[in-house]
């Protein structure tokens, strides 16, 4: 059983891209890029012939079967603009298994939130592989080193960045700050973005430290929010979500980000006696109600339209937008410690402990 229903992907095939989609875009905490990009290409790609990507749980494999992460990396803009290349990202996987040697078992989901969710998926239905059941963040970060794996102290590296025009950089070593540095560095050459394959891990290592059972999740939480009875109240969608109902209200200000500080969305409740202040950068990272932090990261703050209900981005954002702020439970209990890694205190945000409503 996942967190957020009953029901195990054994496999994915068109039927299952909408709920997919929509999971991973919820997962995504406002940021994780373009969904709907992603899950076009893996519906022209699973369409012809009715074909499926089997999904398999990392203990399922054996245990020294090789499982290689694959996404994409860059500026949301640009990947919004730029048509993902499912050959770039099985570039990017080929060049990593090429350097290790040895054969491919399956593809691994970097980040179950936003675009890489579906990226993941797109990279083994080209390769012809299974995709895991699971990733390395539990939502979206955007950070590399924001992962179970870095955490337990496996390296991202040996990994590999292709171009548009399939120029191939491979990094066989680095440091956690040094992989972060010349992946944006090559990407930012690339042209602001680029297909990347890296955390290369045994399926044993990924069985005892990687976040499990995230597409099944993905999955269930994008059903359950797809099927939800669009006349039911905010306090409604949140139950039916397994959520927290954490402010209602009308975007009054918007303070973008700032030489990598963190911006704030100022709200106001529809009967002006509360507000709210939403920190974001490129994901959301907390909710402060009238001084007091009620959501913050690690944990899922989701930012949904009045009246459409569609999840929105960070990016998306503007003045007289009227949301639903819910908190969603984070896939993965990160151990103590890691505050500074995956905390508010990692974007520069010194908040108190978060206060459930």
């Amino acid at each position: 059983m996942t967190r957020f229903g009953p029901d195990v992907l054994r496999g994915i095939a068109v039927e299952h891209i909408d709920a997919l989609a929509a999971g991973a875009a919820l997962l995504g905490s406002g940021g994780g890029g373009d969904v709907a990009l992603g899950s076009h290409l893996l519906r022209r790609a699973l369409a012809p012939a009715g074909r499926r990507v089997e999904v398999v749980p990392a203990a399922g494999l054996p245990p020294g079967a090789l499982v290689v992460h694959a996404g994409v990396v860059g500026a949301p803009d640009v990947l919004a603009e730029r048509l993902l290349a499912p050959g770039d990202l099985a570039r990017a996987v080929e060049a990593v298994v090429g350097h290790l040697g040895g054969d491919l078992a399956a593809v691994g989901v970097i980040e179950i939130g936003g675009l890489n969710a579906v990226a993941a998926v797109l990279t083994a239905a080209h390769l012809g592989v299974p995709v895991v059941d699971g990733d390395l963040m539990g939502r979206a970060f955007p950070g590399i080193n924001q992962t179970t794996a870095a955490v337990a102290g496996h390296p991202a590296a040996p990994l590999a960045l292709v171009g548009p025009a399939a120029d191939t950089v491979v990094v066989p070593a680095a440091s956690p700050a040094m992989a972060e540095a010349l992946i944006r560095s090559c990407a930012a050459t690339m042209g602001g973005a680029a297909s990347l394959a890296m955390y290369p891990l045994t399926a044993a290592v990924l069985a005892a430290h990687g976040v499990r059972s995230s597409l099944s999740a993905c999955h269930a939480l994008g059903t359950a929010y797809l099927t939800r009875d669009p006349a039911a109240g905010a306090r409604a969608l949140a139950a039916r979500l397994g959520a927290r109902l954490l402010f209602e209200g009308r975007v009054d200000e918007i303070r973008p980000p700032l030489a990598g500080s963190p911006g704030c969305t100022t709200l106001t409740s529809p009967d002006g006696g509360a507000t709210a202040r939403l920190d974001h950068q490129e994901e959301f990272l907390a909710v402060t109600l009238d001084g007091v932090t009620v959501a913050g990261t690690p944990d899922i703050i989701v930012a949904l339209a009045v009246g459409s209900g569609a999840p929105l981005r960070a990016d998306q954002l503007r003045p007289g937008h009227s949301l639903v702020l819910l908190g969603l439970p984070a896939l993965h209990t990160w151990p103590p410690g890691t505050a500074a890694l995956v905390g508010p205190p990692a974007f520069g945000l010194d908040l108190e402990a978060v206060t459930t409503p």
